[in-house]
Protein backbone atom coordinates (compact mmCIF):
# COMPACT_ATOMS: atom_id res chain seq x y z
CA UNK A 1 0.00 0.00 0.00
CA UNK A 2 2.81 2.50 0.82
CA UNK A 3 4.53 2.07 -2.37
CA UNK A 4 0.89 3.35 -4.32
CA UNK A 5 1.05 6.13 -2.27
CA UNK A 6 4.46 6.94 -2.97
CA UNK A 7 4.22 6.55 -6.54
CA UNK A 8 1.15 8.88 -6.68
CA UNK A 9 2.78 11.43 -4.87
CA UNK A 10 5.71 11.72 -7.52
CA UNK A 11 3.45 11.60 -10.26
CA UNK A 12 0.99 14.35 -8.59
CA UNK A 13 4.32 16.84 -8.04
CA UNK A 14 4.68 15.96 -11.78
CA UNK A 15 2.03 16.74 -13.21
CA UNK A 16 1.79 20.10 -11.06
CA UNK A 17 5.53 21.25 -11.40
CA UNK A 18 5.33 24.22 -12.63
CA UNK A 19 8.84 25.02 -12.44
CA UNK A 20 9.67 26.19 -15.72
CA UNK A 21 5.77 27.12 -16.53
CA UNK A 22 6.98 31.36 -17.41
CA UNK A 23 10.00 30.37 -19.54
CA UNK A 24 10.37 31.01 -22.89
CA UNK A 25 13.49 28.95 -23.19
CA UNK A 26 15.07 26.67 -20.78
CA UNK A 27 18.58 26.24 -21.02
CA UNK A 28 18.93 22.89 -19.74
CA UNK A 29 16.91 21.65 -22.78
CA UNK A 30 19.06 23.80 -24.82
CA UNK A 31 22.35 22.66 -26.33
CA UNK A 32 23.51 25.69 -27.65
CA UNK A 33 22.97 28.27 -24.14
CA UNK A 34 24.80 27.04 -21.25
CA UNK A 35 23.78 27.30 -17.48
CA UNK A 36 25.93 29.34 -15.40
CA UNK A 37 26.83 27.24 -12.14
CA UNK A 38 24.54 27.22 -9.08
CA UNK A 39 21.73 29.01 -10.81
CA UNK A 40 18.31 27.35 -9.87
CA UNK A 41 14.80 27.60 -12.08
CA UNK A 42 11.69 28.70 -10.36
CA UNK A 43 8.39 29.82 -12.42
CA UNK A 44 9.61 32.68 -14.40
CA UNK A 45 13.59 33.21 -13.81
CA UNK A 46 16.40 31.53 -12.90
CA UNK A 47 18.01 32.27 -9.04
CA UNK A 48 21.27 31.91 -7.14
CA UNK A 49 21.93 33.50 -4.05
CA UNK A 50 24.33 36.32 -3.68
CA UNK A 51 24.77 38.74 -5.83
CA UNK A 52 26.56 37.47 -8.99
CA UNK A 53 24.89 39.64 -11.86
CA UNK A 54 28.34 40.65 -12.93
CA UNK A 55 29.89 37.38 -12.95
CA UNK A 56 26.88 35.55 -14.63
CA UNK A 57 27.33 38.61 -16.82
CA UNK A 58 30.97 37.55 -17.88
CA UNK A 59 30.24 34.55 -18.41
CA UNK A 60 27.62 34.76 -20.83
CA UNK A 61 29.90 36.66 -22.87
CA UNK A 62 32.49 34.60 -22.90
CA UNK A 63 30.39 31.25 -23.63
CA UNK A 64 27.62 32.59 -25.90
CA UNK A 65 30.09 33.39 -28.58
CA UNK A 66 31.49 29.52 -28.02
CA UNK A 67 28.45 28.39 -28.89
CA UNK A 68 27.72 30.63 -32.16
CA UNK A 69 25.76 33.31 -30.74
CA UNK A 70 26.40 37.11 -31.68
CA UNK A 71 25.82 39.75 -29.60
CA UNK A 72 23.44 42.42 -30.70
CA UNK A 73 23.20 44.39 -28.15
CA UNK A 74 24.50 44.72 -24.20
CA UNK A 75 23.80 47.02 -21.38
CA UNK A 76 25.04 46.59 -17.60
CA UNK A 77 24.47 49.52 -14.87
CA UNK A 78 28.35 49.89 -14.97
CA UNK A 79 27.51 51.59 -17.96
CA UNK A 80 25.34 53.39 -16.72
CA UNK A 81 25.99 57.18 -15.20
CA UNK A 82 22.57 58.70 -14.53
CA UNK A 83 22.99 58.85 -10.44
CA UNK A 84 19.08 58.61 -10.22
CA UNK A 85 18.86 54.55 -11.53
CA UNK A 86 19.89 52.49 -8.48
CA UNK A 87 19.40 49.11 -10.61
CA UNK A 88 22.19 46.66 -10.57
CA UNK A 89 22.26 43.87 -13.44
CA UNK A 90 22.43 43.52 -17.14
CA UNK A 91 20.56 43.14 -20.52
CA UNK A 92 21.81 41.81 -23.54
CA UNK A 93 20.36 40.25 -27.05
CA UNK A 94 22.09 37.46 -28.84
CA UNK A 95 21.18 36.06 -32.51
CA UNK A 96 22.29 32.89 -34.07
CA UNK A 97 21.49 31.29 -37.55
CA UNK A 98 19.04 28.79 -37.39
CA UNK A 99 17.68 30.52 -34.08
CA UNK A 100 14.28 31.75 -34.15
CA UNK A 101 13.96 35.37 -32.65
CA UNK A 102 16.85 36.97 -30.39
CA UNK A 103 17.91 35.19 -27.02
CA UNK A 104 17.21 37.78 -24.63
CA UNK A 105 19.79 37.74 -21.52
CA UNK A 106 19.11 39.56 -18.32
CA UNK A 107 19.73 39.21 -14.65
CA UNK A 108 19.68 41.92 -11.46
CA UNK A 109 20.17 41.59 -8.19
CA UNK A 110 17.32 41.46 -6.33
CA UNK A 111 18.42 43.12 -2.36
CA UNK A 112 15.42 42.59 -0.70
CA UNK A 113 16.37 38.70 -1.77
CA UNK A 114 19.86 38.65 -1.34
CA UNK A 115 19.67 37.16 -4.78
CA UNK A 116 20.85 37.70 -7.91
CA UNK A 117 17.99 37.02 -10.83
CA UNK A 118 18.67 35.91 -14.25
CA UNK A 119 15.78 35.80 -17.26
CA UNK A 120 16.35 33.85 -20.35
CA UNK A 121 13.71 34.57 -23.19
CA UNK A 122 12.86 34.35 -26.97
CA UNK A 123 12.20 37.63 -28.45
CA UNK A 124 10.27 37.37 -31.73
CA UNK A 125 11.81 39.52 -34.24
Amino acid sequence: MSILFLISIFIYQKVTDDTYKGMTIIPEQQKDIPLYEGLEPTEYYYKIDGDHWSEVYEYYLEELPKQGWTVEYKGTTLDDNDSENDWSGFYSRWRKPGFDGELSLSAHYNHSEDQTEVMFDNQQR
